[in-house]
């Protein structure tokens, strides 16, 4: 069967997704013949996601604002794509240095999307992209309150609570609240390497490292133990970080077979944490795999490896 006939495109739900990864691998000829099949509101929002891959910034703000136009339209009243729209125009502001302006797009568009889908991916995106919002503007405390929402049980996607594990972690490394820091750089590290999201499972890894290396104790909770049974702390309650050297040579192992971050650069304190880890564990796979690359060119790397 022809994979593009029009029997295959009508058994597909959302065809604004589709129509969509249509744009992202650059295959005009799959977008003409999609437009058949999107509304104007949908159409517009195509068109819009094309000027942004082609980093058109007018003609992507012109089309956004048909598409939020042609969404409110009584004909082909669409709430979702109004919202994703909304969102996408904040996000376009925020570029152009319209911060407050971006805001208040933001918001319209995570409140409008709890209301509607509470849950969906295009919900979570929104909630993190105004956390995200937040925290350009050094409001660390109001990110939080915005990525409470996402529940680490649900509605929402694993994908999307592991982005707001971390955003979380490193909020809260930011404030000095390094305990809860490192529980959450833990949930992200397990969501993250569980869904195969590389980038940020190396750093929430790193993270976790980082504030575990002070204190490795076989006395210690388990990390799994800690995340399940943790509960609210009292004020100014701050015990060290510690970490068990099972869950630490779990992360290590984890990092050393995928590591894809190279090992070149004249300042890497993510390849020192490592060695500083595996050393704690006197183990040297990740060592060696830096000596056969010869790539090493960090001072302080290379004083490490020779050691």
């Amino acid at each position: 069967m022809d994979p593009l006939s029009k029997e295959t495109i009508n058994e597909f739900d959302d065809k604004l997704g589709l129509a969509e990864a249509g744009v992202i691998a650059g295959d005009d000829g799959f977008c003409s013949k999609m437009d058949a099949y999107l509304s104007d509101a949908e159409s517009f929002f195509i068109k819009f996601r094309r000027s942004q891959l082609n980093n058109d910034f007018d003609d992507a703000q012109n089309y956004l604002k048909e598409s939020v136009e042609a969404s409110r339209r009584s004909t082909e009243r669409n709430h979702t794509l109004e919202a994703r729209s909304r969102m996408e125009w904040g996000l376009l502001r925020f570029t152009a240095g319209e911060e407050e302006e971006a805001g208040v797009d933001l918001r319209w568009a995570m409140e409008r999307l709890k209301a509607i889908e509470e849950g969906s991916i295009a919900h979570g995106v929104a909630t993190l992209n105004l956390a995200e919002w937040h925290t350009s503007r050094n409001e660390g405390i109001m990110a939080l309150a915005i990525l409470s929402d996402i529940n680490r049980e649900g509605p929402h996607e694993e994908p999307i609570i592991a982005t707001s594990r971390l955003q979380i972690s490193c909020l809260l490394f930011e404030l000095g609240d390094y305990v809860s820091s490192q529980r959450h750089a833990w949930v992200a590290f397990k969501a993250c390497s569980k869904n195969e999201m590389m980038e940020s499972a190396h750093q929430s890894a790193l993270i976790w490292m980082d504030l575990s290396l002070t204190n490795i104790d076989k006395s210690a909770s388990r990390m799994s133990d800690v995340v399940s049974e943790a509960s609210p702390r009292e004020l100014g309650q701050n015990a060290p970080c510690r970490g068990h050297p099972e869950d630490l040579e779990e992360v290590v192992e984890w990092c050393t077979k995928n590591w894809n971050l190279g090992f070149d650069g004249e300042s890497r304190p993510d390849i020192a944490v490592l060695l500083e880890a595996e050393r704690a564990l006197q183990l040297d796979a990740f060592h060696s795999k830096i000596v056969e690359s010869g790539e090493a060119e960090d001072p302080t790397v290379l004083a490490m490896l020779n050691q």
